[in-house]
């Protein structure tokens, strides 16, 4: 027999129930933002156990799914509980305000101001609110972008946003690191000369959806299928955003293809390489266009 939760809201069969860790892994939201969009926005209205334990309904999830679509076209969290609320808005879809945009803007002028501790504070906020792929697709790779150059100043404001946030994004890896208990996951990255912070952010993700991932910054071929070996790795992720070696990005896949059973990901400027050079690797490695995709396809492929 099922033992029921009764709350103000509707009553739910722990059987049927999910704790807050598996509605983490399903939606890949982390719970810190979970518990986040539900203290300080009342978006979720999780059941509880005796103990005070989280329970979340399918219909949860269904939820989690909407406001992650309302905030993928830019609107803020704490306007999403209201247009949901909104029984009469039918198919219509309202301006919005890029929070993406006002993000940025507020980054760029603590870093010209070069103010550690607002920078940090922005930093913290965005990602205890917000998916760890969307603020890297729609936030930081833009930002990124925008910081790229050599004109007097653009250099040291790049590194000093960089230097923070991968401050912050390393002691995050560290707190999740110890709740992940899903399938090893290995990335590296495609050139030597690869920048750490995106495929750092990506790990992070990784490991709030509960995969064991390990970035092990450049490797080549060999190097590449012996740690996969050596860790037991589901999927090996190759991610790179600089000029690629066509010809040793083809040694490294073709080496994974006949020695590994290992599925291959590409990410970044791996993918679009791959793709135009080398299609006839589209059956053994699956190319995403950005961190959400990425996600997306590991999601698939170890359900598969």
């Amino acid at each position: 027999m099922s033992i029921i939760v009764e709350t103000e809201g509707d009553s739910v069969s722990i059987e049927d129930a999910l704790p807050i860790r598996e509605i983490s892994r399903l939606t890949g939201v982390n719970t810190v933002t979970l518990r986040a969009w539900e203290r300080r926005y009342g978006l979720l209205i999780p059941q509880r156990t005796s103990k005070g334990h989280r329970l979340y309904s399918r219909s949860d999830i269904d939820r989690v799914r909407e406001i992650q679509v309302w905030l993928g076209r830019g609107l803020a969290i704490g306007k999403v509980k209201a247009l949901l609320a909104d029984e009469q808005r039918g198919d219509f879809v309202p301006e919005i305000d890029s929070i993406w945009l006002q993000l940025s803007q507020q980054i760029q002028m603590t870093i010209t101001a070069f103010n550690r501790n607002q920078l940090e504070r922005l930093i913290e906020e965005t990602f205890s609110l917000y998916p760890v792929p969307m603020i890297a697709d729609y936030l930081l790779l833009p930002l990124i972008a925008e910081l790229q150059g050599e004109e007097p100043g653009r250099p040291v404001r790049r590194g000093f946003f960089a230097a923070v946030l991968l401050e912050y994004i390393q002691a995050a890896q560290c707190r999740q690191r110890q709740a992940a208990q899903g399938a090893k996951i290995l990335m590296v990255s495609a050139t030597p000369d690869e920048d750490s912070l995106l495929p750092q952010i990506l790990n992070y993700g990784l490991l709030v959806n509960q995969y064991q991932a390990e970035f092990l910054g450049y490797l080549n071929a060999k190097e590449s299928l012996l740690a996969a070996e050596a860790l037991t790795a589901k999927i090996v992720v190759i991610i790179g955003s600089e000029t690629v070696n066509t010809s040793e990005l083809q040694l490294h896949l073709n080496l994974l293809r006949e020695r590994s059973a290992t599925a291959v990901v590409l990410a970044g400027n791996v993918a679009r390489v791959v793709r135009a050079l080398a299609p006839e690797f589209s059956s053994v490695a699956y190319a995403c266009d950005s961190q959400q995709q990425v996600l997306t396809t590991i999601n698939q492929l170890l359900k598969g």
